[in-house]
């Protein structure tokens, strides 16, 4: 009790009054730095933010810019369509739902002087059905050392048809078709091939043949009526393409127009590597059907047809056991003037006329005197011609070596040069119109 009295009373010091008494010392600094820090906050806050939220805002609001295709040869140079469609295995409802707007078609077209109105309204060139004697397209010639290849725009005669291939997507409607042939007039041609049945049998247009129109096979969507009318407002004359003897969905609408298997007469024989039936040129159903088709294309105005696919399968020694032994013998070349008329193109392949004999795309030159007013449409490929078979590679060489050989094996035929522009560049597409003027021939189709 003495020592309690003694001492007093105990006091303790917490940390939390040592604290009180020290916060209230640094008051004035701790204010200062929360401005600072709210100051520094606010800035970054309208530097980096207000952007950001600007941007999230914005998406989904702003229209993205247009992708420009790279220009392709004939953009570049103005002379040659090299891009032809083909729609060999669509069904009718995959064609008819192609609709190019006119901006992607022009965008194969030779981008030479826009296309004006009065351009597109010049003074119709009336249609006639007599046979011209020569196809061909613009000449382009080098005129320096540098790659560029200036256009020299040919002016057609009455006998010349300077013609380019034109894309499928032309037929989605007139003003696809008409934006093509506009475009091509512009840059100096007069003529263009349009094909009109496909390497399927699928026609591209509206047919008004009772067995087709209706059918899966009817798989266009202008009249040729409509067609014809597009190609006279814009001054061209049309060149209708045609695929003959390759015609799977013909023949599996049509079977009596396919070979038959020996010993099943009512089964058509397939081709077992591309699972695909073929027109039979022996089959009078084959005949009164291309006969109708022919028929269709002259009564709308079509003058000029080019046939592709006159040949027959490429059978094999097992199909012997299937196919009647009739199909393979040396003869049998006879039959496919079943399926030609007078006064048609025919498409061969060049090495298949110059060869030894005459090869499969050629087997109705075996006699000629069958060919009324034929003319042969030469396709030229360095695929087709290599150095491995004895030919040139230098384009040029080529085109002069090649041709006079045609022409040799082709007596009283006109020859219309096709060049299959995939397998040559831009020089040695120059190289090659330069030699088919210097051998005379001021015409030809650019593939």
């Amino acid at each position: 009790m003495d020592k309690r009295r003694r001492y007093g009373r105990k006091i303790k010091k917490t940390k939390n009054l040592y604290r009180k008494k020290r916060s209230a010392g640094q008051k004035i600094f701790g204010t200062v730095a929360l401005i600072v820090a709210l100051s520094a906050i606010a800035f970054l806050g309208f530097c980096i933010g207000k952007p950001l939220l600007d941007y999230i805002g914005s998406v989904g609001k702003e229209k993205p810019e247009e992708w420009t295709p790279e220009s392709s040869y004939s953009q570049q140079h103005s002379v040659t369509l090299s891009e032809s469609s083909d729609v060999s295995g669509a069904t009718s409802g995959e064609f008819a739902e192609m609709n190019v707007t006119t901006a992607e078609v022009t965008s194969v077209l030779p981008e030479s002087e826009s296309v004006t109105s009065a351009a597109a309204s010049e003074t119709t060139v009336s249609q006639t059905s007599e046979t011209q004697q020569t196809i061909g397209t613009n000449q382009p010639h080098s005129t320096s050392a540098q790659t560029n290849i200036e256009t020299s725009i040919i002016t057609p005669s009455d006998s010349t048809l300077v013609s380019f291939e034109a894309p499928a997507s032309a037929l989605s409607n007139r003003a696809s078709l008409a934006a093509v042939l506009a475009k091509a007039k512009a840059a100096g041609y007069n003529s263009a091939v349009i094909q009109l049945k496909d390497r399927s049998g699928y026609f591209r247009y509206k047919s008004g043949i009772e067995e087709v129109a209706g059918s899966v096979l009817d798989a266009g969507t202008m009249t040729l009526s409509d067609i014809m009318s597009v190609f006279n407002e814009n001054g061209m004359i049309p060149i209708a393409e045609i695929a003959v003897l390759s015609d799977n969905k013909g023949c599996e609408t049509f079977p009596e127009m396919s070979y038959k298997c020996m010993d099943s007469p009512t089964i058509s024989w397939i081709e077992w590597r591309e699972q695909k039936r073929w027109a039979n040129p022996e089959s009078d159903a084959t005949r009164e059907y291309f006969a109708k088709v022919t028929a269709e294309l002259s009564m709308a105005g079509f003058g000029h047809i080019l046939l592709t696919d006159v040949v027959f399968p490429e059978f094999q020694p097992y199909d012997s056991a299937y196919i009647a032994a009739k199909y393979y013998a040396p003869d049998r070349y006879k039959m496919l003037y079943n399926v030609i008329k007078a006064e048609q193109m025919i498409e061969m392949k060049a090495s298949d006329v110059v060869g030894d004999g005459y090869g499969r795309t050629a087997e109705c030159l075996n006699d000629v005197s069958q060919l009324h007013g034929n003319a042969v449409a030469l396709i030229i490929s360095r695929s087709d011609l290599s150095t491995d078979s004895g030919y040139p590679a230098d384009a040029k060489t080529l085109v002069e070596t090649i041709l006079p050989l045609a022409e040799k094996k082709t007596p009283g035929l006109n020859i219309i040069p096709i060049i299959d522009g995939s397998g040559f560049d831009d020089a040695e597409k120059a190289k090659i119109s330069a030699a088919l003027i210097s051998l005379g021939y001021e015409s030809y189709i650019m593939r």
